[in-house]
């Protein structure tokens, strides 16, 4: 009687086994299909330079006020306002120059008292046109012209502390000055900060030799701090994590759903460099707005 059971429930398993098995694979199947379908982008990246980017104005490496240290008159203007002038050049010449010159050429007249008629050029450069003219009085103090040196140039940034301890005279820089590219380098680090705003000011000297540039001519600064791997990607793809921090959604093992928090170091109209992803990643880029980081998908 027992053989005869045993037989029975092997029989009616061998029978029923096939049909259990077809069931749980089509149920399997069925599951799979029932995954979200998301489209995925291999998203290879590469080294870029990390930079700190900031916008300025050009000023003249020197600009002084020579001014009048006696009451007297004009005689004449010898430059003509916008003209080269070579140091220790007369630009104007005060009243009674010529007796004074006489005067310290025998000796009769120190230097100290000759220089206060003698109103030479303290280095090369060109002449302002708010210069005082022939016949005008001035006074002690007064400003009889002005001289600007652009043979070089400074342009002034503020770096803030997160990110001053990148910085030195020993960072590579890239200039444009109205779009065009120019060669120049960290001429001054400021050892302390703004107590107010937190910043750091630097200085940055362009060699400008010719003269091309003006003072007060637009200019951007990107101070290079070493090299990042980067990818490049739409705005359109970007996602938030649990907290709020700014990422992308990315396949992982096993089809799973992962979040990879970024950092933007470039935002243009078309695209963006970001941070914070492994050489080469599987980012999805068309359903990640619906479905979470552990979930199983399609691609």
């Amino acid at each position: 009687m027992t053989n005869s059971i045993f037989k029975t429930i092997i029989f009616s398993l061998l029978i029923t086994f096939p049909l259990f098995a077809s069931e749980w694979e089509k149920t399997t199947a069925e599951n799979e299909t029932q995954l979200f379908n998301v489209q995925v982008l291999e998203s290879k990246g590469y080294e870029v330079k990390d930079n700190i980017e900031f916008s300025s104005t050009t000023e003249a490496h020197q600009r002084i006020q020579v001014k009048s240290e006696i009451m007297t008159t004009v005689d004449s203007v010898l430059v003509k306002a916008g003209n080269l002038v070579k140091k220790n050049d007369l630009v104007v010449k005060l009243d009674e120059y010529e007796t004074n010159l006489e005067l310290f050429a025998l000796d009769l007249l120190s230097e100290s008292e000759f220089k206060k008629i003698a109103l030479y050029a303290p280095f090369d450069g060109i002449l302002l046109d708010n210069h005082k003219i022939a016949g005008e009085l001035v006074t002690p103090g007064e400003k009889v012209y002005e001289l600007i040196d652009l043979s070089s140039l400074k342009i002034y940034g503020y770096i803030n502390e997160n990110e001053i301890m990148n910085i030195s005279n020993e960072n590579e820089v890239e200039i444009t000055i109205l779009g065009e590219n120019v060669q120049g380098v960290i001429d001054y680090v400021s050892p302390i900060a703004d107590p107010e705003t937190k910043t750091f000011e630097i200085v940055v000297k362009v060699n400008n030799k010719d003269l091309r540039y003006k003072d007060g001519l637009s200019s951007i600064i990107s101070i290079i701090k070493g090299k990042v791997l980067a990818h490049k990607i739409s705005p359109s793809i970007l996602a938030l994590g649990d907290q709020g921090e700014l990422g992308v959604k990315v396949i992982t093992d096993n089809n799973l759903v992962g979040f990879k928090e970024i950092e933007i170091i470039e935002d243009t109209s078309d695209y963006m460099l970001v941070t914070g992803l492994d050489k080469i990643e599987k980012i999805i880029i068309v359903g990640q707005q619906y479905v979470s980081n552990g979930e199983k998908v399609n691609f």
